[in-house]
């Protein structure tokens, strides 16, 4: 005695293009949520002459994953906090990096919601 089923091949190719729009869907959404973190950690980045305001960039979304980076020489010690040039001050770091991503953490999780949502619906 045997069973039959069918319907699997149907079946394999929605979850094949799910995955395939899953994928695609997720790197526009990391590249667009870095977008706008960049943006925040920019509104956030002190200015003395613009250059370390104006080196914040992001890299190419792959695999669902993205960089948001600052080669200026002195960005880590603006974020971080440093010693005065005599060393016996301390200047503060601004945690700019930082305070960005905790401002976009909340749409963040909202907008996932929502790119889940829309690449289960399809």
């Amino acid at each position: 005695m045997g069973m039959h089923f069918g319907g699997f091949d149907a079946l394999d190719e929605r979850l094949a293009k799910i995955e395939e729009q899953g994928a695609r869907k997720m790197n526009t959404f990391v590249a667009q949520e870095a977008e706008v973190i960049r943006g925040k950690v920019q509104d956030n980045t002190p200015v003395d002459t613009g250059r370390l305001k104006g080196g914040w960039k992001r890299s190419r979304a792959v695999q669902g994953k993205v960089e948001i980076y600052n080669n200026v020489e002195y960005a880590a010690h603006v974020e971080y906090g440093h010693r005065t040039r005599g060393g016996k001050g301390f200047v503060k770091g601004s945690k700019m990096l930082h305070r960005g991503m905790l401002q976009a953490e909340k749409t963040f999780r909202d907008d996932a919601d929502t790119i889940i949502k829309a690449v289960l619906d399809e």
